[in-house]
């Protein structure tokens, strides 16, 4: 199991819509995860999700690979072992280097399906 983490929802969202459901990024973002994760079970979380602690708790415990999906979600993460991939928002100038999205995804894939915890 994976489990990707954003920071905050937009504005714009509707307050019980799914993490990134709507977003202008959602597109983007499945993308990605057809790319890193498509033979794997995943979820995707916003840090603000009041349940959040809750399901990085039993992610944790249950061993499942842990995607940050930007600096903040990282940091919100603090010291939880984890993969940090750019926030998938047009915003992010990162983006605008496909080679550096592409070498990300692949270094992202090839962690995933790493032994390592």
């Amino acid at each position: 199991m994976i489990l990707f983490v954003g920071d905050s929802p937009s504005p714009k969202m509707k307050p019980d819509a799914p993490a990134f459901a709507g977003a202008v990024c959602e597109p983007r973002l499945e993308a990605w995860i057809s790319i890193v994760a498509k033979e794997h079970e995943y979820y995707i979380v916003n840090k603000t999700n009041p349940a959040f602690l809750a399901i990085l708790y039993l992610a944790k415990t249950t061993g499942a690979k842990i995607v940050a999906l930007g600096n903040n979600a990282s940091k919100a993460l603090g010291d939880t072992y984890h993969f940090k991939l750019p926030h998938p928002s047009g915003r992010n100038r990162q983006l605008n280097n496909k080679q550096f999205v592409a070498k990300k995804l692949k270094e992202c894939k090839k962690w995933l399906v790493s032994k390592q915890r």
